[in-house]
């Protein structure tokens, strides 16, 4: 079985109510999670998870529960399409987690997709976000990579006193524009081990350059990039 071996096919609508889809090919090791109708779907998986929950560790379960709800209210809100969780075996035996998050964004009148992506370059300088940006062309058009380590507040869990403190999170960002400048599609990548985040550069540039805005004609064989990574990626997931 090839990594990438399902097509998956979203929609979003811009502010006029145009819909608009979009193809990629999502890693297979992702479980996803859901970015519609979310407090509805936890409320429905609430009653399994805590049976199957230790009664010791109820408490922490529902605060989960609550982040989960809270994250995921907030990606609906983003336009996210695809939420995904995973944990991937590296070379060292070491298992590693990841997220992975896409979502679609409507970027107004007609441009050329290169300005587009030189004004989220400058955009972000003018943030201050120190990220490593390159501009990069795929099979499909030109894409934006953003890699970054972030600092984050660490979530508190119950009973626990005192600032949590913080976390450093490896982040990879891919941005592939609509061939008119009309919408990104973004795909990001997040692990805490922050160490092991460089291994995913691979099935991020893979990932980015299997968007398309027009249907593909069909999966491609696997090649041996993809061979190269599927044990990271596919049967090493646990």
């Amino acid at each position: 079985m090839a990594v990438f071996d399902i097509l998956n096919a979203v929609e979003a609508k811009d502010d006029g109510d145009e819909e608009i889809t979009f193809w990629l090919n999502l890693p297979e090791s992702y479980l996803p999670l859901p970015v519609r109708d979310v407090e509805t779907k936890l409320a429905e998986a609430e009653p399994v998870l805590s049976e199957l929950c230790p009664p010791e560790r109820q408490p922490l379960l529902y605060s989960t529960l609550d982040a989960f709800a809270t994250m995921l209210g907030e990606l609906e809100e983003r336009n996210t399409l695809y939420c995904g969780l995973a944990w991937h075996e590296a070379p060292d035996g070491v298992v590693v987690s990841s997220t992975l998050v896409v979502s679609l964004q409507y970027m107004g009148e007609p441009r050329n997709p290169r300005l587009v992506l030189g004004d989220l370059v400058t955009a972000a300088a003018d943030a201050g976000d120190h990220a490593q940006a390159d501009l990069v062309d795929l099979s499909n058009g030109p894409a934006l990579f953003f890699e970054r380590v972030r600092s984050l507040g660490r979530p508190r869990l119950p009973g626990q006193e005192g600032d949590p403190g913080r976390a450093e999170v490896y982040q990879l960002e891919a941005i592939v524009p609509h061939p008119e400048g009309r919408w990104i599609a973004t795909l990001e990548f997040s692990t805490p081990q922050t160490s092991y985040g460089t291994l995913f550069q691979e099935m991020m540039v893979l990932l980015a350059d299997s968007v398309s805005f027009t249907p593909p004609p069909g999966s491609e064989p696997e090649n041996s990039s993809a061979r190269n990574i599927r044990g990271l990626l596919g049967g090493g997931s646990l």
